[in-house]
């Protein structure tokens, strides 16, 4: 342990009867040429010191040593009471705080002594409150930052002008690699920055990292420290080592340290690194915080755009995997919706009301998707495409793809009426809709300039076609829909179909078994039927 207590003499004796009175501190002895290198390397906040030294008088030493350590109080020690008497002027005016008589007064000495410790460490609370204070308001300037860059450039600024090191970094973990990573640095050779990779555990920025505590090493005792086997740069003379923890959390490590000079670290310093790391910590945290939400914003608006807000929100809190989950082949049910005579429209209406109606029919068929939880794939001038239990799981997605079309056709016949009212071209107007299920690709198409989220697949190109064939606002369904009505558990409804027989569709090499979906029976126990 360091000592606080310094007595500078060459007699041996005295440096034992002191040693012995005052057994409750730590006490250092050292010889007067010894003194200047303890008064630098350890926190003396008393010195006593003999009168008579081989080489110089102690009122001298003490001159000098008060360079050192202004602070520090001082008891002048003399072999007789006139030696007091002819020497007190002198002392009090380098200083001391009292003179002490040999043979030395045990309960005298000890008295002294501890108003003197009270004294001196009342004195450095006092300092080190003067210093810490301002050191609070500094966490304005962290948290006006508004990127991670900006906020350890402006704490390595601070220490650096608080401590004067020769080398500052900060690391901050990796969670995808699991390593250690210098963010940003000052007196550390550029080549060096990017290859400094520390594990957790590994090392003593990874220990610190790992125990979560703070560390100092001083030359003078590194080597007694439990960090001694890890010590490669002899030229270090003192360094800190600190986490950066904030609501229960560690970001990272700060590293502070000398390579020059006779500073070393003191308890004192890992407290205002702790308050520096700790409001820069805070600072990152919330910057992360307000980028996670932005970046969750942004998402959640993209989503948006292809589901409805709930099903959105739902992908959101799964924390799944987006890209890798919507890129697949899925087994879903895929709805399409086909505007008969649109080429009539686009002869016969100005631009802007087709443009209007288009609107108002699209907004119509995606508030319907979205009130049934499906995914909007794409709108294709006088057509849409929809997608069920692709991206969210339905307990029958094609029983819902039916009420989808139902529920469209209803409102889409409410459209109609309303523009009729203002232009009789609206009477030709027609809408058909197909609906088929089975494997298809969904997920992200395209070049790296240009992606399109869509689905790909034969069933795809057959809902199409179904819907082209569809008039008169007829829903037209495969048998692997008609199939999986059957699935629709409990409830008394039923899902009355009309069968068509084979359809040959353009682009489809076979022949396709298809229905017409008259409407929903609610009053039968059956799942569906066919008449």
């Amino acid at each position: 342990m360091l000592a606080d207590i310094l007595l500078i003499s060459d007699k041996r004796e005295l440096c034992q009867q002191v040693s012995a009175i005052l057994s409750d501190y730590d006490v250092d002895c050292c010889m007067s040429e010894e003194a200047g290198r303890v008064c630098v390397h350890q926190p003396v906040r008393v010195i006593l010191v003999s009168e008579k030294l081989n080489d110089i008088s102690g009122i001298q030493l003490f001159d000098t040593l008060r360079d050192t350590r202004p602070g520090v109080v001082g008891f002048l020690i003399v072999d007789r009471d006139e030696d007091a008497t002819r020497l007190c002027p002198a002392a009090m005016e380098s200083g001391f705080s009292g003179l002490l008589t040999c043979p030395l007064n045990p309960s005298l000495v000890r008295d002294k002594v501890s108003r003197a410790m009270e004294a001196a460490a009342l004195r450095e609370e006092n300092s080190r409150l003067r210093a810490l204070l301002p050191l609070y308001g500094l966490g304005e300037n962290f948290l006006s930052s508004t990127n991670q860059h900006d906020v350890l450039e402006s704490l390595l600024d601070v220490i650096a002008d608080q401590t004067a090191a020769d080398s500052l970094s900060v690391m901050l973990y990796d969670e995808e690699e699991g390593v250690l990573r210098i963010a940003a640095s000052r007196g550390i050779p550029e080549e060096m920055v990017s290859k400094i990779k520390i594990k957790p555990g590994d090392k003593i920025a990874g220990r610190v990292f790992e125990e979560r505590r703070a560390i100092i090493l001083n030359q003078e005792t590194q080597n007694d420290s439990r960090f001694a086997e890890l010590l490669k740069r002899p030229e270090i003379t003192s360094a800190v080592s600190f986490p950066m923890i904030v609501r229960d959390r560690i970001l990272g490590v700060l590293n502070v340290s000398y390579t020059d000079g006779d500073i070393r670290f003191a308890d004192s310093d890992i407290e205002i690194l702790g308050i520096l790391g700790t409001q820069a910590a805070l600072a990152l945290e919330n910057i992360r915080t307000r980028e996670a939400m932005a970046q969750e914003a942004r998402l959640q608006a993209l989503l948006e755009q292809y589901v409805a807000p709930e099903v959105a929100k739902v992908l959101l809190e799964s924390d799944a995997n987006l890209i890798r989950g919507l890129g697949a082949v899925k087994e879903a049910t895929v709805l399409f919706a086909d505007i008969r005579n649109f080429t009539g429209m686009v002869q016969q209406l100005p631009l802007p009301v087709l443009r209007d109606f288009l609107n108002e029919f699209f907004q119509v068929f995606t508030e319907t998707i979205f009130e049934y939880r499906g995914t909007v794939d794409k709108f294709m001038g006088d057509a849409v495409l929809a997608v069920f239990g692709a991206l969210i799981e339905l307990d029958n997605a094609s029983w819902t793809a039916v009420e989808t079309a139902l529920a469209i056709r209803e409102r889409f016949t409410a459209l109609k009426k309303n523009w009729q009212k203002r232009d009789s071209f609206f009477d030709s107007i027609d809408l058909g809709f197909g609906i088929t299920r089975g494997e298809m690709f969904m997920g992200n198409v395209g070049s790296a300039r240009r992606l399109d989220y869509t689905v790909i697949g034969t069933e795809v190109n057959i809902a199409q076609r179904l819907a082209s064939s569809a008039t008169s606002f007829r829903i037209y369904i495969t048998d692997a829909v008609r199939k999986d009505l059957h699935r629709q558990p409990g409830g008394e409804r039923k899902i009355l179909l009309e069968e068509l027989g084979t359809m040959t569709l353009k682009g489809v090499h076979h022949a396709v078994p298809a229905y017409c979906v008259l409407d929903i029976d609610r009053g039968s126990n059956l799942a569906s039927d066919v008449s």
